[in-house]
């Protein structure tokens, strides 16, 4: 009885599946006073978990981004690979909006340009190797924006790693299907 039960449950969990894609654009922020802009594109799995009169809730399963300055390729870019939950309000004007949060956490690879410092008698010189180095960390992402007929979304996205400790602050453009 038990194992239909959970069978039942598991079921009706995964019952809401949807694709998600999204483009991002925004800034980059680093420490010692790097600035840059900077753009992302994203695909995900996400599923409904619960839907209720004040909040729904959805599992982001698995989330994949890439990101980079606008010069990629260059020095570095980042791909994320996260896990998270997204809660969105009632729909409201007319059923066509409703505001979403979300909050997600996992792996970022941290590509880097490896260097080699070149010391003359007089002068030293920098070369920049043609391979670029993975380097692993956490990464985090939080999000707000709109939603337009459960399909279309427009919103703010902060993500961070624990390598680089940049923020990137990103306008995010989604579509769910």
């Amino acid at each position: 009885m038990a194992m239909a039960f959970a069978m039942n449950a598991s079921a009706e969990i995964f019952e809401d599946n949807h694709f998600t894609v999204n483009a991002n654009v925004g800034g980059i922020k680093g420490p010692f006073g790097y600035s840059e802009g900077g753009f992302g594109l994203g695909a995900g799995f996400q599923t409904g978990v619960y839907e209720g009169e004040w909040v729904s809730l959805a599992w982001d399963v698995l989330q994949f981004e890439w990101n980079a300055p606008f010069d990629s390729p260059g020095d570095f870019d980042w791909l994320n690979f996260k896990t998270g939950i997204r809660a969105f309000s009632p729909s409201f004007a007319k059923d066509h909006l409703r505001v979403y949060t979300n909050f997600a956490l996992g792996y970022t690879c941290v590509l880097l340009k490896q260097y080699t410092l070149d010391w003359d008698d007089d002068d030293f010189e920098l070369e920049a190797d043609e391979d670029m180095k993975g380097h692993s960390a956490f990464g985090l992402t939080w999000g707000i924006g709109l939603q337009l007929n459960k399909k279309i979304s427009l919103g703010y996205s902060l993500e961070y790693d624990t390598f680089t400790e940049f923020k990137k602050h990103f306008m995010t453009v989604g579509y769910t299907f």
